[in-house]
């Protein structure tokens, strides 16, 4: 026996001098988007989504529901941001189904652009709509977490990296318990991630997105800038064969140089190397990271190619321990059939389901 005690003593003395994170609780799920992404209270489809819908997204093996909110637009606006009760009843609901089921549900603030990144009073708005949240559900189970903002743009990460400590330090007046979700600016770029301040809460999780290459995974898209609308049948991998010419409108803007490093960019190699960016800046910080969005917009792609792409990217992300939520479930980058009802029973994309690898319902 005493052979054998100053090795365990050792081994417990090294573990104690490392820095340990805990590990993500869950790891895969879908964001389910055009359900509280409406301009007031109001306009909010409730019945556009039942528990039945989270029942299903469960059975597909998802453990987390990430829940994009237009949340500046559910409040009453200046001065005091208060949150309107229509909306707050409406996601109570949301937050008991998910509870119910044990699924993970992020609470996703998704403003739009004009009323969040580009509005000169965002820290006093992200302040008083997270307060009142906090104390909303401070005391609701650990499975409800806080996104504090998606996509932040057009703002430093620098000055949003103390923009997004303030709403921090408003959530934690309440609630201590959350894990708070966090993320750079620059459209949450994993190249950001290093920008972002050293913060000292430490039940932080911190988010990026993948929409790379973006000539394939926005070919078809219309709110790109410029628009990529007239963008269709770009290959993944890179195919000299079967790589489309340059729509001329599309001359003189930065798709020109897309365009001409795509044979570089289009490729599972890359992929790989621009995620390693998000794990480089895991382990240097030791932190918790997560892939909040990653998807291919079906108008425009090919199919087989777009679940292609889903594989190499989901495989790799889950090689690496990186928790994901796919954008989206229904939607132009859903997990249902081009041009179908989008029903559950028998729309679902199977080979899609498959290489994500969730349960395929049928």
């Amino acid at each position: 026996m005493k052979r054998v005690i100053f090795p365990v003593i050792f081994a417990l003395l090294f573990m104690m001098t490392k820095t340990v994170v805990a590990q993500v609780p869950f790891k895969r799920g879908v964001n389910l988007t055009n359900w509280f992404q409406t301009t007031s209270p109001g306009k909010i489809q409730f019945s556009k989504y039942t528990k039945k819908d989270f029942e299903n997204i469960k059975s597909l093996g998802c453990d987390i529901i990430r829940l994009p909110i237009n949340l500046f637009s559910m409040t009453g606006g200046k001065p005091d941001y208060l949150i309107d009760p229509i909306f707050s009843g409406y996601l109570d609901q949301a937050v008991s189904w998910a509870e119910e089921l044990g699924l993970y549900l992020m609470i996703d603030n998704h403003s739009r652009d004009e009323i969040a990144s580009k509005n000169p009073d965002l820290e006093i708005i992200l302040t008083r709509v997270w307060e009142q949240l906090a104390n909303r559900y401070k005391n609701r189970s650990a499975l409800i977490l806080f996104e504090i903002m998606n996509e932040p743009n057009g703002i430093s990460t620098e000055v949003w990296g103390k923009i997004q400590q303030a709403a921090i330090d408003a959530i934690r007046k309440t609630d201590s318990k959350h894990t708070i979700v966090i993320g750079p600016s620059s459209f949450n770029t994993y190249n950001e991630l290093s920008k972002l301040p050293v913060y000292k809460d430490p039940n932080l999780l911190y988010t990026f997105h993948f929409y790379d290459p973006f000539l394939f995974t926005h070919q078809g898209s219309t709110w790109a800038n410029p628009a990529l609308a007239s963008l269709s049948e770009v290959p993944f991998p890179y195919s000299s064969e079967t790589m489309p010419s340059r729509p001329a409108e599309l001359a003189g803007t930065w798709v020109n140089s897309t365009y001409t490093n795509y044979p570089k960019e289009g490729n599972v190699a890359r992929i790989r190397q621009l995620i390693d960016i998000a794990t480089t800046f895991r382990s240097e910080r030791k932190v918790n990271i997560f892939c909040g969005e990653f998807g291919v917009y079906m108008k425009s792609s090919k199919d087989a190619e777009r679940v292609y792409w889903y594989s190499e990217v989901r495989k790799y992300l889950e090689e690496k321990g990186i928790p994901w939520t796919i954008w989206d479930y229904h939607g132009g980058f859903g997990l249902f059939v081009k041009g179908s009802e989008g029903q559950f029973e028998k729309d679902l994309n199977i080979p899609m389901v498959k290489v994500l690898g969730l349960k395929a319902p049928y």
